[in-house]
């Protein structure tokens, strides 16, 4: 790309882009790959606040954006605004205006570039490009980034960016401030907003106090290892039965010598604060063990992250926001099974956030929950940054900031209208005889105990998907077998009265954890089986623990993510092995159809395979390339297409015959018109979430009801 093509692209981004912030976006990241820089980001200058922010990047995280923010004078950034013109340095992080922020994807990086954005004599902000290896400057790349910089300044006058986030006192004592959204789950919740966020805030000065500094350090590992000890004595006496043994792990770790001394190290010797010793210490330790062949070693890489994230606590440079009081209601920009599994649930009325789609993993938890959830609303944290009160409507998918007296009292009248209306179908099982004599199961998909609980309230047909992943994640840090026993055990226990399918961690994706390693494209990416396979320790100590519990006759194993015969064969035969040692005949193993190359290759499945569950969620967004968690493309995950019902069909056709069940998985079955053409094409096994258990059969009773004698 030469540079005159370079000016017309971003001429091309801004006259095609609808909204700043996507524009942005895209500038970034058409400017990182031209200059094939580590890291560019555009700050802008807020007036009122006289800070500037961080608006967009490519390089650093994501959660960064609209929340590191610096004096105009701070930094190298904030000199290149102050100057008002082209600043290149090398070294950085010798000069002494250098500003780290830890935890938000900094390194030390070796070159930085800020050009201003100016408009005539106002300086809107500045556009930084920082590399980790020494660069060059040239007077042809400064008079380019100048340029580029002129009309991305263009850009920031038009759309008027800093006045677009100013918060004047008449907004911030505004009352009854309406946002409207997308729906995920219906109800309706008035609570306390809690913006589930990271925050990092470090000051920066040309020369730390070096015994203050290591004061600093000393009273947060002093802290660190009270709340350890704290945790630790909870969960050893706690009836949740949770293993510590972790969390002495990770004091074994805080009280390693050598992992404070290199923060002393870098405080004396460096002149660093203790903050960034703290950060700096910790990844070069996550590195090391990230780099380990041995699983176990390797997974030690998430001990020193949450270490290091209770030390910045301690210290004050993180603050974590997920201590929750009754009737808190969630906002966050998307939530994560691993973020959503940490949360104490039963604290939890409502969710909001600004990217989950319908079908994403917060709507069925919303909806497997029955919690009010509602998305799809630009600038959320932002607009919400000063609420107080919240209203969520899941039925009409608004929220409702600051809501008066009379507007509390009015949606009190319509929650418990909606709450009597829904009482009358999901508490009590329904007579289903009409259902069971057509040869129709309802099973339910567990994320929780109290999932299961409610499944065998309302009669299920059985447990058709435990997502054993959520309870992986809910545990933040290796899920060991004496865990996994008790867990699966508790499910069979409280679920006597029919099959148990538990689904293989299908870890990947968007189901990790924090501190694992983050994927460009993770969706394609290690996920499922392919996990598993490479992770075999981890793939052998849960077959272990289901095969412990698998005396019962009740439980069925579920292997995700086939994409080719030879991912499924391999895992039966390491299943066969494990419990060939242990001297038992294994249970079924089935196979999920979640990918479309999956469904080709049925014949080869078929011989092999016990049974199957057909993933709809995933198959649909693989098979039509639309990702459920895109609020922009959510509309168009409409899983009644004709071609995602011819897809249905044509595995239907292949197995109708093979004497093996087939249940179809996912939330599909819940919509009444959707049930009756997967009916039309002869599935007969549904698994859904339990609180959905009663509806569908309500569907299917009026259903039949209506149809001829």
């Amino acid at each position: 790309m030469d540079d005159l093509e370079l000016l017309l692209n971003i001429g091309n981004i801004i006259l095609d882009t609808e909204t700043y912030d996507k524009a942005l976006m895209k500038i970034v990241s058409h400017l990182n790959r031209f200059l094939d820089s580590d890291v560019c980001s555009i700050y802008l200058h807020n007036r009122n606040r006289n800070r500037l922010t961080l608006m967009a990047t490519e390089g650093l995280h994501q959660d960064a954006v609209g929340k590191v923010s610096m004096q105009p004078d701070e930094g190298l950034t904030g000199q290149a605004y102050t100057k008002g013109d082209y600043l290149f340095i090398k070294d950085t992080a010798k000069h002494p205006n250098f500003k780290y922020f830890p935890g938000i994807g900094e390194e030390p990086f070796k070159t930085f570039v800020g050009i201003p954005l100016k408009d005539k004599k106002v300086i809107h902000g500045v556009i930084v490009f920082q590399f980790v290896e020494e660069k060059e400057n040239s007077l042809v790349m400064e008079k380019l980034l100048k340029t580029v910089a002129s009309i991305v300044s263009g850009l920031v006058t038009r759309y008027n960016i800093p006045e677009i986030y100013e918060e004047s006192e008449e907004y911030l004592n505004k009352q009854d401030l309406v946002f409207n959204g997308m729906p995920l789950s219906g109800g309706i919740a008035i609570g306390t907003p809690v913006h589930l966020i990271y925050k990092y805030i470090e000051s920066s000065q040309d020369r730390f106090d070096q015994e203050k500094e290591l004061e600093k350090l000393d009273v947060a590992f002093e802290k660190t290892s009270i709340e350890l000890n704290t945790l630790i004595d909870r969960l050893e006496n706690s009836k949740e039965h949770i293993s510590s043994d972790i969390f002495h792990g990770h004091l074994l770790m805080l009280k390693d010598p050598s992992y404070k001394k290199e923060m002393v190290h870098h405080i004396t010797k460096y002149n660093k604060g203790a903050a960034f010793s703290i950060r700096y210490t910790s990844n070069k330790y996550i590195r090391q063990f990230k780099a380990i062949q041995d699983a176990y070693l390797r997974e030690r890489a998430a001990d020193v992250e949450d270490i290091c994230q209770r030390l910045l606590s301690n210290l004050g440079a993180l603050q974590k926001t997920t201590e929750l009081e009754k009737e808190s209601i969630i906002i966050a920009d998307r939530l994560t099974p691993g973020e959503t599994a940490s949360l104490d649930m039963e604290k939890v009325i409502g969710f909001v956030s600004q990217k989950d789609g319908p079908e994403s993993h917060t709507a069925i938890l919303a909806r497997n929950r029955q919690i009010p959830a509602v998305s799809g609303i630009e600038a959320l944290l932002k607009m919400t940054e000063f609420a107080k009160k919240l209203i969520v409507d899941g039925l009409q998918g608004t929220i409702i900031i600051n809501p008066s007296e009379a507007t509390i009292e009015e949606y009190r009248q319509k929650q418990s209208e909606f709450e009597k209306e829904a009482s009358k179908t999901r508490d009590c099982p329904v007579d289903d005889t009409v259902i069971r004599q057509k040869g129709i199961k309802i099973l339910a998909n567990v994320s929780s105990i109290l999932d299961a609980e409610k499944a065998s309230t309302l009669n299920a047909d059985g447990i058709g998907l435990v997502r054993t992943e959520i309870f992986y994640l809910q545990n933040q840090a290796r899920f060991d077998f004496d865990t996994q026993v008790e867990i699966y055990s508790r499910i069979l226990n409280l679920f006597k009265s029919g099959p148990v399918v538990f689904r293989l961690l299908d870890l990947g994706a968007d189901k990790r954890l924090r501190s694992d390693f983050i994927e460009d494209n993770p969706a394609l990416g290690l996920r499922g089986i392919r996990l598993l396979l490479k992770e075999q320790d981890l793939f052998r100590e849960q077959v272990r623990a289901l095969l412990k519990v698998s005396t019962t006759g009740r439980v069925k194993i579920l292997v995700p993510f086939i994409t080719e015969a030879r991912e499924f064969l391999k895992a039966r035969e390491l299943i066969r092995q494990e419990a060939k040692i242990l001297g038992i005949l294994p249970p079924p193993i089935g196979a999920m159809i979640e990918i479309p190359s999956a469904v080709f290759i049925l014949e080869d499945l078929i011989r092999k395979s016990d049974f199957f569950s057909v993933g709809t969620n995933d198959l649909f967004q693989y098979f039509c390339a639309v990702d459920r968690n895109n609020t922009t493309v959510s509309h168009q995950f409409s899983p009644d297409t004709k071609s995602f019902i011819s897809l249905l069909d044509l595995i239907y056709q292949q197995t109708k015959n093979c004497g093996k069940e087939v249940e179809i998985c996912g939330e599909i079955a819940t919509d009444p018109i959707r049930l009756s053409i997967l009916l039309h094409i002869g599935f007969k096994h549904f698994s859904i979430n339990p609180y959905s258990i009663n509806n569908i059969r309500t569907n299917l009773i009026n259903k039949f009801s209506d149809e001829p004698a």
